[in-house]
């Protein structure tokens, strides 16, 4: 994994619609991510991964999942809702790791909207399957570390700390609070 040092003074806290506009910015670099509830047995977190759906552009503060309402995820999420999701692009050196509550929705309009083919992997009855639902996350706060230029700035903090024998400053890090 790509690593660059980060020092906390480079950490810049945004709130409100400057958080939503950081997000919206790094969004498009995930498409998928690991939910993580809290497990049944009230013993160890439980993580799997999800595909995210919709436009990231038309991020509000809620993101999407599709889930079949027979699953262990969503009765997680009917015992205890706070929930997050860790995004990580090693493409693009950006990493997100988003809190917030989770609930299933019925609601066919929504699914309708946010549907793609792809989902016919999971789900081969599509948007006829009786146990097709949507798990709505409602993000409260997110941590962010990105390093614009992706992988050529990683290759370049990596020269310079070989050259200069320093550990690599570089990068973007912040915390966000919607």
């Amino acid at each position: 994994m790509a690593h660059t040092t980060m020092s906390p003074a480079a950490a810049r806290p945004l709130t409100g619609a400057d958080a939503i506009a950081k997000l919206r910015e790094l969004l498009p670099a995930f498409r998928s991510a690991m939910l993580v509830t809290q497990a049944l047995d009230e013993s160890d977190p439980h993580a799997r991964p999800m595909g995210l759906v919709g436009e990231p552009a038309a991020f509000d503060g809620t993101l999407w999942l599709f889930s079949d309402d027979r699953s262990r995820k969503i009765a997680e999420i009917a015992r205890q809702p706070r929930a997050s999701l860790i995004l990580q692009s090693d493409r693009d050196s950006s990493y997100l790791h988003v809190l917030g509550r989770a609930a299933a929705v019925d609601d066919r309009a929504r699914m309708r909207e946010l549907y793609t083919p792809l989902l016919r992997t999971w789900f081969p009855e599509g948007l006829d399957d009786p146990h097709l639902t949507l798990i709505r996350f409602d993000a409260e706060r997110a941590e962010y570390w990105d390093s614009p230029g992706g992988m050529l700035q990683v290759l370049g903090a990596f020269a310079k700390a070989v050259v200069t024998g320093r550990p690599a400053e570089g990068g973007d890090q912040g915390t966000l609070e919607l």
